[in-house]
C-alpha cells in the first residue's frame, strides 16, 4: 500500500504496529524534517542529527507493538529528547559542549515559567546566579528576571547605565563559567529548556 496524501496517520500507525516496514518509511517522511529541526537547535552536526534520527526510528520499529496511536507524537519527541540529552552528556564528558549554548538560557531566563522548568531546573539556574557578587546579582535579576530596562535599573540603584551594562556583561560571563565548570548541570538544563521551549509546537 503506497502512501498518498489521503493516507491518515492512524492508518500508517496501525500498519506499523502490524509490522509493515513501508509504514515506518512513511512515518519517517512525515516527521524526520521537524525532528531534525528541533535537534538542530542544540546538535549542530548534520551527521550527528542523521545518526540520532536513525536511532530514533530504529527504536520506534523495535517497540512498534507498544506504540500508542493516540500519543505517538509525544513518544517521538520524547525519544528525541533522550537522544539529545545523551549526546550532550557525552559531549560534556568529552569537554566539547560549547559554552556559547548557555547564552540562550541566560537571555531567555526572564521568559521562563516555573511550571515549565520545575523546581529542580530553577534551582540549577539559581545556583549560577547566586554565586554572583551582591550588586551584580541585583542588576542581573532586575534586568533579566524582572525585565526592567537598563535605564530603570540605573535609577533604582543610583548607578550609571554603563555600569548596569558592565554588570550584565560580567554576570553573563560568570554564569557561563559556572556552567562550564559543571557540564552535567549544563546539559540537563539545556535539554529541558530546549524541549520545553518547543513543546507548544509539538502537541
Amino acid at each position: 500500500m503506497k502512501n498518498t496524501p489521503n493516507t491518515t496517520e492512524s492508518e500508517i500507525l496501525l500498519r506499523l504496529k502490524a509490522g509493515d516496514e513501508l509504514a515506518l518509511q512513511e512515518l519517517m517522511s512525515r516527521y524526520k524534517g521537524p525532528l531534525a529541526v528541533s535537534m538542530s537547535r542544540l546538535i549542530k552536526s548534520r551527521e550527528d542529527i542523521e545518526e540520532l534520527l536513525q536511532e530514533l526510528f530504529l527504536r520506534v520499529w523495535r517497540n512498534r507493538g507498544n506504540l500508542d496511536t493516540e500519543r505517538y507524537r509525544g513518544y517521538l519527541y520524547k525519544i528525541a529528547e533522550n537522544l539529545v540529552y545523551d549526546r550532550l552528556r557525552k559531549a560534556a564528558r568529552e569537554k566539547r559542549l560549547s559554552v556559547d549554548y548557555f547564552t540562550h538560557i541566560i537571555e531567555a531566563y526572564s521568559h521562563i515559567e516555573e511550571g515549565i522548568f520545575g523546581k529542580e531546573m530553577l534551582e540549577v539556574l539559581q545556583r549560577g546566579i547566586q554565586q554572583l557578587p551582591e550588586q551584580r546579582r541585583k542588576v542581573f535579576e532586575l534586568c533579566k528576571i524582572e525585565g526592567k530596562s537598563y535605564e530603570e535599573v540605573s535609577q533604582l540603584l543610583s548607578i550609571s547605565v554603563s555600569t548596569v551594562n558592565s554588570h550584565i556583561t560580567n554576570a553573563n560571563a560568570s554564569i557561563k563559567a559556572y556552567f562550564k565548570q559543571h557540564p552535567e548541570l549544563a546539559s540537563m538544563v539545556l535539554t529541558v529548556f530546549f524541549f520545553a521551549n518547543i513543546a507548544p509546537d509539538i502537541f
